[in-house]
Formats: structure tokens, sequence, C-alpha cells
């Protein structure tokens, strides 16, 4: 597991990953920005009054992000597959990756509190 320190590191890390399967793929790489957009917006805007209505949304754009890393490896999903998939499951992603079913109830933890 890398650890990153900056917004910058955290954005290379996925540009990284996504360069090559992004760049042969136009809405890929339009997802991928509008999602890096999105984090731009959401981290200029967040201060101690707006935390808990921001802080989910870049949750969310997180989930995002790790799962077109993950679905993107697939060849069978299409682009507009893989996209539609994200959209579906983000934000039961941490859920997931903490070993939850779906039907479980989680703990009381700010993780799952993904939009």
């Amino acid at each position: 597991m890398t650890l990153f320190t900056s917004k910058k590191e955290y954005i290379d890390h996925f540009r990284y990953e996504l360069y090559d399967k992004c760049n042969d793929e136009a809405e890929l790489e339009d997802y991928l920005n509008s999602q890096l957009c999105n984090l731009e917006k959401l981290t200029e805007n967040i201060s101690k009054d707006t935390f808990w209505e921001i802080f989910p949304e870049i949750l969310g754009i997180d989930a995002k992000l790790n799962l077109l890393v993950e679905l993107s490896t697939f060849e069978d999903f299409s682009k507009d597959e893989i996209i539609r998939i994200i959209e579906n499951d983000y934000k039961n992603y941490f859920k997931e990756l903490c070993g939850y079913d779906l039907s479980m109830e989680t703990r009381h933890s700010i993780i799952f509190n993904v939009c």
C-alpha cells in the first residue's frame, strides 16, 4: 500500500494506474477527468462548516476511482458497462472492502457514509 501526503500524490497515483487504459478510451478518460475535477472543487470548498457535507462526497469519488482502476483490468466489460457498474456500486465499495455482506449492518463509522 502506498501512503500519500498530498492531493497531487493521490491524483498522480490514479493517473499512473489508468494512463494506458484511459488514453485508449475517451469515455474512461472523460470519466476520470470529471471525477478529478469534482474532487478539486470539493477540496477547495471543504472547511469545518462544510466537512460533514463534503467528506462523504470525497469518499464517493475515492470509491469511484478505486473501482475504475479495478474494473479497467477486465476486458470483458465495455467502457460504458464499467462506468455503469461504478455508478451503481460505489456507495457499497467500502462496505465490501471491509468484508461486510451487502445485507449486513455496518459499524457507526464515517467510512460508510458515502455520497
